[in-house]
């Protein structure tokens, strides 16, 4: 039996819903295969308290691209 997934899926914002994804996965990755996520994981965290801070809507284009390429790259 598969145990449930106890990670908040719903924050209230749909940016950080996903920027929260992409940290679990992040975490993922680096427990389950060992593989350094320190950068990649501090540029998420700063850019999730960026759009907390600033009540964002909408990220840069180059923070979407950065945030695709990371999905990519550390996809399960």
């Amino acid at each position: 039996m598969k145990p449930t997934d106890k990670r908040k899926k719903n924050w209230g914002n749909p940016i950080i819903d996903k920027l929260m994804q992409l940290k679990y996965s992040l975490n993922d990755a680096y427990h389950n295969n060992g593989v350094d996520t320190k950068d990649d994981k501090n540029y998420v965290m700063k850019l999730i308290q960026d759009v907390r801070e600033h009540n964002l809507e909408k990220l840069s284009h180059e923070d979407g691209l950065l945030c695709n390429s990371l999905w990519r790259k550390y996809a399960n």
